[in-house]
């Protein structure tokens, strides 16, 4: 669809992000396909809610493997042929949970997402000299996802919490990830960006 819908070369792989061997093999093969990546995405992520004296510990291990760990891994990769050509761009997908200490019923992932907010500015620390920009997206509640679809209360209670009284949807993530990888944003960089329509600051 997005080959059709752009024209543009596109590929698919299935990828455990956590898998470090298999990130290897994956972008060894995505750079034989398409060339060196120039931006990153980090979006993948898993959550396991639950109180932290109720939860699995390996559900904490987990969370911070794929949510943060992995992120830190495919940055690691990724940088060096990003420096070589002068530059790129990564943004990290992630959530309000780390501003509300997961709403205390997802401690793991708030914590690996907040872990990513200071990822994300040591990246940008280290890849600035290099021209590689780093800044992270996130958000609240988005409509027409599996979990709201799973928890629609949930939707319900945020649009009333919500300045601009309605929740996010995907164009709204989209359209920001879109910005942070593009010319437009070249003098942006460790930035935190808040796509919840003022949902945080009533948090």
């Amino acid at each position: 669809d997005i080959a059709a819908d752009t024209g543009g070369g596109v590929v698919g792989h299935v990828l455990a992000v956590a898998d470090r061997p298999q990130v290897d093999e994956v972008l060894a093969r995505v750079a034989d396909q398409l060339g060196p990546v120039d931006i990153l995405v980090n979006n993948a992520a898993v959550n396991v809610q639950g109180q932290i004296w109720d939860y699995d510990p390996a559900d904490w291990d987990r969370g911070i493997a794929v949510n943060l760990s992995a992120c830190w891994y495919l940055c690691r990769r990724t940088m060096p042929s990003m420096r070589e050509r002068g530059g790129g761009a990564i943004v990290n997908i992630s959530s309000v949970a780390p501003y509300i200490g997961g709403a205390g019923v997802e401690a793991p992932y708030a914590v690996s997402k907040g872990g990513l907010h200071s990822l994300t500015r040591a990246v940008a620390v280290e890849g600035g000299p290099h021209n590689i920009r780093a800044n992270t997206v996130t958000m609240g509640v988005v409509s027409g996802t599996r979990f709201i679809d799973a928890h629609p209360e949930t939707a319900d209670r945020y649009v009333g919490e919500t300045p601009l009284g309605r929740n996010a949807v995907t164009a709204d993530i989209v359209n920001a990830v879109m910005f942070l990888c593009s010319d437009q944003s070249s003098f942006i960089t460790g930035e935190i960006l808040n796509v919840a329509g003022g949902w945080h600051m009533r948090a």
